[in-house]
């Protein structure tokens, strides 16, 4: 047998996220890499990883034990290299940290200073919207999570970063100074997916004047605000 820890990795990619779309774009890399990489570790069983039906792939049973001795693997991987460097005098380790997707673009310039100075530890940031941020953390996945809207389920200790201000963006055919709560009631509205801390900001906007929406879109696009 001869696997790499390379395919292990993405493999338990595939199995987070059910899917090689997104297993793609959490590993930054092409669909086509992740589905060759998928294929090379398959080619070493004669039982079958994953299946697909319909357009939707499942993880097997098989496949689910795999995994979690690839996690195993990968821990003792992980193991060796933080003793390495101990040895070398590095101080090591690893840094699990959800953000949530309206975070993605300041949270690099909260952890560079951090990355500079201790460059021996690892850092791996998670991209989701706020349930599967509380989440991770509620189940310890995570060592720190940032979050605009604080989990009122677990007990935190807390840094506030920065203010959130969040702004309604519409067609250039409204007039911003005229627009106003009652207004809303007769626009159409563009809401991101549910779990969003932005969607329930939004919702509680809406709620507080009694604004109930005719025409309303799901959307995974941050739009309305």
């Amino acid at each position: 047998m001869n696997y790499t820890l390379h395919q292990l990795k993405v493999f338990l990619k595939i199995v987070e996220f059910q899917s090689i779309t997104r297993a793609s774009d959490a590993l930054h890399l092409t669909q086509p890499a992740v589905s060759i990489q998928l294929k090379r570790l398959q080619d070493q069983f004669e039982i079958p990883l994953t299946e697909v039906i319909g357009r939707q792939l499942y993880v097997t049973d098989f496949g689910q034990k795999i995994a979690q001795v690839s996690k195993n693997i990968l821990k003792e991987a992980d193991a060796i290299k933080t003793t390495i460097d101990q040895y070398n005098g590095l101080l090591t380790g690893k840094i699990n940290v959800s953000v949530v997707s309206t975070g993605k673009y300041i949270i690099p310039y909260f952890l560079q200073g951090f990355m500079e100075t201790y460059p021996g530890v690892e850092m791996t940031v998670d991209v989701s919207n706020r349930d599967k941020v509380i989440e991770s953390l509620s189940n310890n996945e995570s060592d720190f999570a940032l979050v605009s809207l604080l989990p009122e389920t677990i007990p935190i200790k807390r840094i506030d970063l920065m203010a959130n201000r969040l702004f309604m963006v519409g067609s250039s055919k409204l007039s911003v100074k005229n627009v106003t709560p009652e207004s809303l009631k007769n626009e159409t509205l563009i809401f991101r997916e549910k779990g969003s801390a932005t969607r329930k900001a939004m919702e509680a906007f809406l709620d507080e004047h009694n604004i109930k929406s005719n025409k309303t879109f799901i959307s995974k696009c941050k739009i309305f605000i």
